[in-house]
Order: structure tokens, then C-alpha cells, then sequence
């Protein structure tokens, strides 16, 4: 049964990292779980922005959620220049407030209390499957002509006897988050293709984002973590929190599709749509376009969720590998 679902799973996944690299063009990458914020007023955008059908509308506000990729504030201002490109090219104010988990930014989009999101592939996929309001404009790629998409890994501390996923039987594991892609239903793949129930073989601990699960790790609440690349790669070792010396890579999944940024068309007039379409068309949310336009001085100046370089047109298919890795893993989240 495992080894047919291993098959199944990196038939699946290759086939949606294909189809990434196909929307993508020439430009490659990693992209995290995602970052962001919450809805800022449930209550009045309907009224602003005037709901999908509402044309001429001069101005209003754009709301952002996000899931908690990392924490909040390390997230708030790698979202300022998003923000400004946002609230420049479509002339309304853009708010940003930070979730609380990826339930929450799911439940905001579908309720009309959200306008967009940065999440991860399984959020995506999630609120789009529940509603068709729900539209993929662009994908994260972490650097120019790095390879489509991203991986989640399993950490342990170094000298640890847990050497493969099949040796954390019984022992302590940090998730990210139930609704995280590479948090946990890429990890429980992994654990099922090892012969373990992600949750009841395993002590599970959710720890709401990539790295409060790998500060647990560190800090001996768990015997192994899970967590997306650029989160131990990059990110992390850039605030000084973590080093190579600290852990070790145990697993790697297979490549996961790019994480988005998504638009609610219920709750936004046609002509920003089009607007926000436009602006991936011509992939302006680009490190060194938004260097040409004016929106930096410079490259090192330009800071994008994550620290990505990109969000490169998707289409809403590249994430049906995530959908059947549903199915084959039939994890609760996935519900």
C-alpha cells in the first residue's frame, strides 16, 4: 500500500513541477509556504470595493491575508513594497494584518473578508476547491534560474538516532501547521511512505509556523521537525537563528509547486482584477523590473515576501498534483 502511494505521490508531484516550470518560462525557484497577513475589516470592503460586478468603482481598500510562514514580525516588512506596488498600479489603500493560522485565511477569502492572499500551495488549493472566487495570479520563485518550485525537509539535531522518517516511531514531531503544504501534508506523505501514521504513530505538536518548528527542534521540544528549504536555508541563518551546524536534512520531499498570490474576484470591481492581472502578465513583481519602474533604487533594495526575486504567472493547474496527494494521503486538512 506505501509503495504504491510513493509511486503515485512522485508521479503527481513531478507532473505539477512540469507544469510550474511551463507557466513559469525561463525563470526557476523556490518558493515557501508563505507569509501574511489577516483580514483588516470584515465589515466594510463589501461596501467599498462594491463585490465583483461593480464597475467605475474610484477607490477602496484591498485586504491581504496570509498564512504565518514565519514570524509576524519578520513578515510585516518584506510586505511593504508589495503593498506599495499593490496600492500604486491600482490606486486603492492596501492593508495588511498578520493571521493567525491557515484556516483562518482560507475562511477569510471564502467569507468575502479577504480581497488576496499569499499562502501556501495546500491554502490555495483548498479555498479555490471551495470556492470560484478563489484565482491564482502568481507564483513564488525564490531566485532567477533556480529550479520551479520548493521542497519541504525533516530536521533532527545533529547526533540524533533518528536517520529516517520510519525511526521517529513513538518519538516527538513539530508540524507546521495541518493546513501547511510543506508543513505537514507533504511530511505526511512522507510518514505513510515510511509506514507511519503522520499523527497517531507519533507524538504531533503544531507549531503555527516554519520556524517556531525548527526553534522547537533546537530547543528539545521535538526529536524532528519539518519545515520548507529557504526557511532553514536562507531565511533563518539571515536573522542569525540557525546554522548548519544546528541539524541535520533526514528527508526531502519531492518538488512541490510554487506558492501563489490569489485574488477573491467577489469582492473586488472587474477593472482591479484586471489590474492585478496585468501586473503579473507583465511581471512586474520582479526584483529587477520593480528596479525599472521605479519602485527601488536598487536590487538589494527591493524586498518581496520571503525574500523571493519573482511571483511569475500560474495557472490553477500546476496544483492538481496537490489535490490527488489529497486524495492518496486523505489527510483531515485536505476536507
Amino acid at each position: 500500500m506505501f509503495q504504491n502511494s510513493k509511486k503515485a505521490i512522485l508521479a503527481l508531484v513531478a507532473a505539477g513541477a512540469l507544469a510550474l516550470a511551463a507557466c513559469g518560462g525561463d525563470n526557476g525557484g523556490n518558493g515557501g509556504d508563505g507569509g501574511g497577513a489577516a483580514p483588516a475589516d470584515p465589515q466594510t470592503n463589501q461596501t467599498e470595493n462594491g463585490g465583483a460586478g461593480a464597475e467605475g468603482a474610484e477607490s477602496g481598500t484591498i485586504r491581504i491575508t496570509g498564512v504565518p510562514a514565519e514570524e509576524a514580525a519578520a513578515l510585516e516588512s518584506k510586505f511593504e513594497l508589495l503593498m506599495e506596488v499593490i496600492g500604486a498600479e491600482t490606486g486603492w489603500e492596501v492593508t495588511f494584518n498578520n493571521s493567525t493560522d491557515y484556516a483562518a485565511v482560507i475562511e477569510a477569502l471564502n467569507a468575502g473578508q479577504a480581497d488576496m492572499a499569499i499562502g501556501s500551495p495546500f491554502s490555495y488549493v483548498r479555498a479555490s476547491d471551495q470556492c470560484d472566487c478563489v484565482e491564482a495570479l502568481g507564483g513564488r520563485i525564490e531566485e532567477q534560474g533556480e529550479e520551479a518550485g520548493y521542497e519541504s525537509y525533516a530536521l533532527v539535531r545533529p547526533g540524533s538516532d533518528i536517520q529516517t522518517l520510519a525511526d521517529s516511531a513513538g518519538r516527538d514531531v513539530c508540524y507546521v501547521d495541518p493546513g501547511s503544504t510543506s508543513g505537514f501534508l507533504y511530511p505526511s506523505a512522507g510518514m505513510l511512505e515510511a509506514g507511519l501514521d503522520p499523527e497517531g504513530d507519533v507524538t504531533a505538536h503544531y507549531m503555527g509556523s516554519h520556524d517556531g518548528a525548527v526553534l522547537a527542534l533546537l530547543d528539545g521540544q521535538c526529536d524532528m521537525a519539518f519545515a520548507y528549504d529557504s526557511m532553514v536555508e536562507v531565511l533563518m541563518p539571515g536573522r542569525g537563528e540557525l546554522s548548519e551546524d544546528d541539524y541535520e536534512v533526514i528527508w526531502k520531499s519531492p518538488l512541490i509547486p510554487a506558492s501563489p498570490i490569489y485574488m477573491n474576484t467577489d469582492t473586488l470591481p472587474q477593472e482591479v482584477q484586471d489590474t492585478l492581472r496585468a501586473m503579473f502578465d507583465r511581471n512586474l513583481i520582479n526584483v529587477d523590473n520593480l528596479v525599472a519602474e521605479g519602485y527601488c533604487d536598487s536590487v538589494d533594495e527591493c524586498t518581496l515576501p520571503e525574500d523571493s526575486y519573482e511571483y511569475t504567472p500560474v495557472d490553477d493547474s500546476i496544483y492538481d498534483g496537490i489535490r490527488q496527494v489529497c486524495e492518496i494521503t486523505e489527510a483531515s486538512a485536505c476536507s
